[in-house]
């Protein structure tokens, strides 16, 4: 869906080098806004209105790089400011506290609880699964994962997804968001939905 944004929005994406970015580069794009793509928090336009942290494969991995090019201050700072900040799968992850995937990972504690392995057969988690979400923009929808990892629940939690058991697909705290699943490639309910949630 190609929308027409405010231009005073500015969508930063975090490099974390977890990743291939060219989904969520263009979804970004497509949506309208204005964009730029940054490996370190000096890099940052002043203009800039949203972070948008996606990040696969390890939860330990991401949290280092976090450390590793600068971002943990400047995320805790950022969100104590009450500025927005999108987490997209291990991205989400990394907003808690800790993860049983690495126990000795320090995530940002943005939100209280830990990540727990999906008690499934097959894992990881691979395809389509339908959200249940008191919200209209989520409910009934379906999303795209790739993941063996999740939170169980969270006070935040605005959606819910079933793999062996119950667990949050996606959080909201204020400005505050995180998917576990990908909504660059969860077709035009995701474009919409980053879309939606970046001009809030």
């Amino acid at each position: 869906m190609n929308q027409v944004n405010s231009p005073k929005t500015k969508v930063a994406i975090i490099d974390l080098d977890s990743g291939n970015l060219l989904s969520i580069q263009t979804a970004v794009e497509q949506a309208g806004f204005e964009m730029q793509t940054v490996q370190k928090p000096e890099q940052l336009d002043d203009d800039v209105n949203v972070l948008l942290m996606p990040g696969q494969g390890r939860f330990a991995f991401v949290a280092d790089q976090i450390d590793a090019l600068g971002w943990r201050k400047v995320l805790l700072d950022w969100v104590g400011a009450g500025r927005k900040l999108i987490g997209i799968c291990v991205g989400m992850q990394v907003l808690f506290e800790s993860s049983e995937e690495d126990p000795g990972a320090e995530g940002l504690s943005l939100l209280s609880g830990s990540i727990k392995r999906l008690r499934h057969p097959k894992a990881p988690m691979v395809g389509w699964a339908k959200l249940n979400s008191y919200k209209l923009s989520m409910q009934d929808q379906y999303a795209y994962f790739v993941n063996s990892y999740a939170v169980p629940d969270s006070e935040y939690c605005t959606a819910k997804v079933v793999y062996g058991d119950l667990f949050c697909a996606a959080v909201q705290k204020n400005n505050l968001y995180g998917f576990q699943f990908h909504p660059e490639k969860s077709g035009s309910f995701g474009r919409e939905l980053i879309a939606y949630v970046c001009e809030q």
